[in-house]
């Protein structure tokens, strides 16, 4: 086995923590949202705060391994990797702009309970979030496997963003309570 091969690994391990994490993240909103009593909302907030353990150090490991990979195969000016540092940024920034304050609302609404805990359990952005963070996040394993250039790279960033918001559509609909 090359040092090559086992940073590879450790790579693609890196991206499947990440997934994982955005599927918990994904169930514990959806189930978060639908919470009918405080109790509830504490169990799936529980399972919610599992998500950033996983995908925090997942993503350090996705980018200090990556970033070995790619100066190892002498890639380091190809349009995928600025592109894929772009959607890693844009992937931080949604999950840091929304996720981290309406979750901390919705655990600080808990013993509340009442009209406050509803309140914080009906919002939509969460649950947008995650899966414009997801599939930006495929988008850039979609860079990473073809390699294409860095405005090729943009669209696939757009696009993925676009599926996200096609899968939150349901979400949109949805008549607040």
């Amino acid at each position: 086995m090359t040092r090559y091969s086992l940073i590879l690994f450790i790579h693609l391990l890196g991206a499947v923590s990440l997934f994982l994490a955005f599927g918990i993240e994904w169930a514990a909103i959806s189930f978060l949202g639908s919470a009918s009593s405080a109790e509830e909302a504490k169990q799936w907030l529980r399972l919610g705060r599992l998500a950033p353990l996983i995908n925090g150090p997942a993503l350090g490991v996705v980018i200090l391994s990556g970033g070995y990979l790619a100066s190892i195969i002498r890639v380091m000016k190809q349009g995928w990797i600025p592109a894929s540092l772009v959607g890693i940024v844009v992937v931080a920034l949604l999950g840091s702009v929304i996720n981290v304050p309406k979750m901390r609302a919705i655990r600080l609404a808990i013993p509340e309970g009442g009209e406050k805990l509803s309140s914080a359990l009906r919002n939509k952005l969460l649950p947008i979030s995650v899966r414009l963070r997801m599939f930006l996040a495929l988008g850039i394993v979609f860079m990473m496997a073809t390699k294409l250039p860095f405005a090729q790279c943009m669209l696939v960033l757009l696009a993925g963003l676009s599926v996200g918001l096609v899968f939150s559509i349901p979400i949109f609909a949805r008549k607040a309570a």
